[in-house]
């Protein structure tokens, strides 16, 4: 600030020997007396502003909200039960303005958006194009622009800065589009590294993606490209969302696993988890699905938020990567799989998943 500020010369500084100096008028120190004062406030005012503007406040946590959902496609063909999207997309929508409201950092990521969809849920977050609060990252998966599903991450603009985003096809020519390995349609992993406006200290990179529903070898060899990507982005801590087609005890889900990442459903501990089990419900509301393929995964570092100070300290030697753990905390604090189905039909056949985290940034 001190390169800012002017110095005012004395005013009627003595000149030569024997002048006597004129003291300033009542009226002239009145007036001086005002400038100062307007000048010690602007310089206030404006270290106030850049303090609370630019500096995070110290100890105090990020609270990010993330959010997953796979809304299911626009179908024209619907299947038994299946209400089309011009039914659904009002509670599609209507779940994410209200789970997104919590007064937290929001990173949303859906899958299956075609592009007419993903046009229909940014207007209706924007209130009808009203304003622009509401902004996304994502292509289409078949020509990397907006032809077939996108895997897109949402977030508010009051919230977030993009550091950087790209997009990479799981497959063996992950930088164009393409099919991979034994897989049925191509598959894509969305990834964008925010900056947080409340903390610009805090950095984190969002994954999204949707594994293939048939190619067993693509599903596996995904979750191997997926790792790479993650341990090779960046210095930031990453998180990855999407629906995997995988359960907890198939191998793709045990390659993440293995590589430390958290799955914030086993993370978590009872208290703190609210809603259903199953992620996967199908349409049937008799015959409801019990899979559990949609998750959100957390860096190998992150912690139980709700856990003792000791439980959490003797967890520290699983740490391989000791700079970066004590840069950055990363603790859940809630996660839920809620409920999809109102007015007698379902928004999806899949139900969202969120999961609350703090993030320390020291």
């Amino acid at each position: 600030m001190a390169e800012n500020q002017e110095t005012t010369p004395l005013l009627n500084e003595g000149t030569s020997t024997g002048t006597s100096t004129k003291p300033a008028s009542k009226k002239t120190r009145i007036i001086l007396g005002i400038f100062a004062i307007i000048g010690i406030l602007a310089i206030t005012g404006w270290t106030v502003y850049r303090i609370t503007e630019k500096t995070p406040l110290v100890n105090e946590p990020l609270k990010i909200r993330l959010y997953t959902h796979n809304i299911r496609f626009d179908n024209h063909h619907t299947d038994v039960n299946e209400e089309k999207w011009s039914k659904r997309r009002q509670l599609v929508t209507s779940s994410i303005d209200f789970n997104t409201d919590s007064g937290s950092a929001n990173v949303v990521c859906l899958q299956e958006v075609l592009h007419n969809q993903l046009e229909d849920i940014l207007y209706n977050l924007n209130e009808g194009n009203t304003t622009d609060d509401w902004t996304y990252f994502g292509v289409g998966r078949t020509d990397g622009k907006t032809e077939g599903e996108y895997a897109p991450i949402l977030f508010k603009r009051a919230e977030w800065n993009v550091v950087d985003n790209s997009t990479s096809w799981l497959s063996e020519s992950p930088e164009v589009p393409s099919r991979g390995w034994d897989a049925a349609l191509e598959r894509i992993v969305s990834m964008v590294t925010l900056e947080s406006k409340a903390n610009p200290f805090v950095r984190l990179n969002f994954f999204n993606t949707h594994f293939d529903h048939k190619g067993k070898k693509a599903r596996r060899e995904s979750a191997r490209l997926i790792v790479d990507r993650m341990e090779n982005y960046n210095g930031y801590p990453s998180f990855l969302c999407g629906d995997f087609n995988t359960k907890p005890e198939d191998e793709p889900y045990q390659i993440l696993k293995s590589h430390g990442f958290k799955d914030s459903r086993t993370l978590i501990d009872q208290l703190h988890s609210y809603g259903h089990k199953a992620t996967f419900t199908g349409f049937d509301n008799l015959h409801e699905d019990t899979a559990i393929i949609d998750y959100v995964w957390g860096p190998y570092f992150a912690k139980n938020g709700n856990q003792s100070p000791s439980i959490l300290e003797s967890e520290d030697i699983n740490y391989y990567d000791l700079d970066l753990h004590e840069e950055y905390k990363v603790m859940i604090k809630q996660y839920a799989v809620l409920h999809s189905r109102f007015h007698g039909f379902y928004m999806s056949d899949h139900r969202p998943v969120s999961a609350d985290y703090y993030i320390y940034k020291d």
